[in-house]
C-alpha cells in the first residue's frame, strides 16, 4: 500500500518537470519577441516613412500654388478688330483677358480704363493688347485722315508707315515731289469713283496737322497724291 504514493509522487513529479520545461521553452521563445518590440524605431526616425511625408507635404504645396497662380493676374483689353487713330472704341471692340506677369497693371489697356469718349489714338491691330497709351479723347489725335491712291504693285498694311508723293499726270511739266513723310496707314478699301487709283485699292492715311495744307494743294494739282511705302514697312 505504501508504494501508490510513491509511484504517485513519481507521477506528479514528472509532469511538474515536464511542466516547467514547457514554461521554461515557452518564456524562451516569446523573448526574441519582446526583444524586437524593443528593437523597433519610433515612425518619425524611419527613413522611408519621413520621405514619403515631404514628398505628400511638398505636391499639397505645389498644387495650392498652381491654384493661386492660375487665379491671380490683371485683366487687361485684346482688339478684336483693327483699330485705327480717332475711331472710337468700346467694349464690343474689344476682348478682355488676363495677364499673369510682373508689370502689367498700368502698361495695358484694363476694363476700368475703357470711358464713353474714349478714341483711339495710334493704330492698334487685330488680337493686339492695347496699350494705356492708345487710348485717348478727339483732340489727342495728331493729324487728320485723308484717303490716297496705292499704286499699282502696292501692299501696305494697317499700322505701317509710309510718304506721300504727288505724281504730275502725263503731259505736265511739272515734276514728282514729296509732300509728307512718316504717315500711318489706317486701313485699305476699294476704290471709289470719286477716288480713282490704278491698282484699284485707296489707303486711309492719318496726315500729320502741319502736312495737311501741302497734301491738300497737292491733290488740287494735275496729277494724284499717291504712298511710297518704307523698305520692310
Amino acid at each position: 500500500m505504501d508504494e501508490f504514493p510513491t509511484v504517485r509522487g513519481a507521477r506528479a513529479s514528472i509532469t511538474s518537470s515536464t511542466d516547467q520545461e514547457m514554461g521554461d521553452r515557452m518564456i524562451g521563445e516569446e523573448q526574441p519577441q519582446v526583444a524586437a518590440t524593443h528593437r523597433s524605431r519610433p515612425w518619425w526616425r524611419r527613413p522611408r516613412l519621413g520621405i514619403g511625408v515631404l514628398l505628400v507635404a511638398g505636391s499639397v504645396a505645389v498644387g495650392t500654388w498652381a491654384v493661386r497662380s492660375a487665379a491671380a493676374g490683371e485683366p487687361a483689353w485684346v482688339a478684336v478688330r483693327d483699330l485705327a487713330p480717332g475711331a472710337a472704341v468700346s467694349a464690343q471692340d474689344l476682348r478682355e483677358v488676363t495677364l499673369r506677369w510682373d508689370g502689367a497693371s498700368g502698361t495695358y489697356l484694363a476694363p476700368a480704363d475703357l470711358t464713353a469718349d474714349s478714341v483711339v489714338t495710334s493704330f492698334v491691330g487685330e488680337g493686339e493688347l492695347v496699350p494705356t497709351s492708345a487710348l485717348g479723347t478727339t483732340g489727342d489725335v495728331a493729324g487728320r485722315p485723308m484717303a490716297v491712291a496705292v499704286p499699282v504693285g502696292g501692299s501696305p498694311r494697317p499700322g505701317s508707315l509710309v510718304d506721300l508723293w504727288f505724281v504730275p499726270s502725263a503731259g505736265s511739266l511739272e515734276s514728282a515731289e514729296a509732300v509728307a513723310a512718316d504717315v500711318e496707314v489706317l486701313e485699305i478699301t476699294a476704290a471709289s469713283g470719286v477716288l480713282g487709283s490704278s491698282s484699284g485699292q485707296v489707303a486711309t492715311v492719318l496726315v500729320p496737322e502741319e502736312s495737311v495744307a501741302d497734301v491738300l494743294g497737292a491733290q488740287a494739282r494735275r496729277g494724284e497724291v499717291t504712298l511710297v511705302e518704307h523698305p520692310g514697312g
